[in-house]
This record gives structure tokens, C-alpha cells and sequence, in this order.
């Protein structure tokens, strides 16, 4: 019999999801984007329309799931 973990981790794109819908304001994967784009970039309103990164942002999740954990434990890019 599947368990709950078993259903929420039966592909990065559904774990995605689920993080998605949890009711947080910021969790590690805005963390690991700011460091990545924003701490670079020139846009002033990134908020709107106007980022760049809008692609990754709205897959902000899904490309945080995807990243390399250090020997450390942070992950790439930005340690």
C-alpha cells in the first residue's frame, strides 16, 4: 500500500506541486533564486512583469529541486 510520501515523491514535477501549494510566504527555493538572479540583475521592478528569470521564478520549485547539494550542504549556485 502506498503512503502519502509515496504519492508526494513519485516525480520531482509532483513533489513540485505539493511544495507549491504548501501556504508559505518564502521557503529555501526563493532563497537559492535571489542568490542566483536577482543578486546580479539590474531590473528594478522585478515583481512585475519586468524579471527576466520570469521562466525560472514561476518553476522556482522545480529548478530548486533540480540543484546540486554541496559537500556543505547548500546548494549551487551560490553555495
Amino acid at each position: 500500500m502506498a503512503t502519502n510520501f509515496d504519492r508526494i515523491t513519485a516525480s520531482t514535477a509532483t513533489l513540485a506541486t505539493f511544495l507549491a501549494s504548501l501556504p508559505t510566504m518564502r521557503g529555501p527555493w526563493d532563497e537559492a533564486f535571489d542568490r542566483a538572479f536577482c543578486s546580479t540583475c539590474g531590473v528594478q521592478d522585478c515583481n512585475a512583469e519586468g524579471c527576466p528569470h520570469q521562466k525560472v521564478r514561476d518553476a522556482a520549485i522545480l529548478w530548486w529541486l533540480g540543484l546540486e547539494v554541496s559537500s556543505n550542504g547548500g546548494n549551487h549556485p551560490g553555495g
